[in-house]
């Protein structure tokens, strides 16, 4: 499968929704990566299909695209393993968002800029060292 195909094969796995996971803001799985519950919705999201239909997604994406990451920068592992833990004992909620930054946040211009002047300087040097 080419990599476009995967990547577009694991944006239909996304597309696969519940009704059980549409009840609540926060239960559907999306690119985001992002399942937020709420302690008194442990037991719901768990116990009534949610929980099941979310590993099946989580399954589908890993069997197309074994490499995939979220937009949160976390691995389908991730994701999975938060539920499961999450709904292994069912007596907190849980959140699987952990950006820690805004993604529009001026501090990755700076990071992007910050690599593209040193690896101008490392050329200029390059070039002024060995006379190309």
């Amino acid at each position: 499968m080419s990599p476009f195909e995967s990547w577009r094969s694991a944006y239909y796995c996304l597309q696969n929704t519940s009704y059980y996971c549409t009840i609540k803001d926060g239960y559907t799985i999306g690119m985001e990566g992002v399942i937020n519950v709420h302690d008194s919705d442990i037991k719901n999201f768990c116990n009534n299909g949610c929980y099941d239909h979310t590993l099946y997604v989580l399954t589908c994406i890993k069997d197309v695209k074994s490499d995939f990451f979220f937009q949160t920068k976390q691995p389908v592992s991730y994701v999975w393993n938060v539920t499961s833990r999450a709904c292994a004992n069912q007596l907190n909620g849980f959140n699987t968002n952990v950006t820690t930054h805004d993604p529009n946040s001026g501090s990755r211009v700076y990071g992007r800029v910050h690599m593209s002047l040193v690896s101008a300087l490392t050329t200029m040097a390059f070039i002024a060292t060995f006379s190309v």
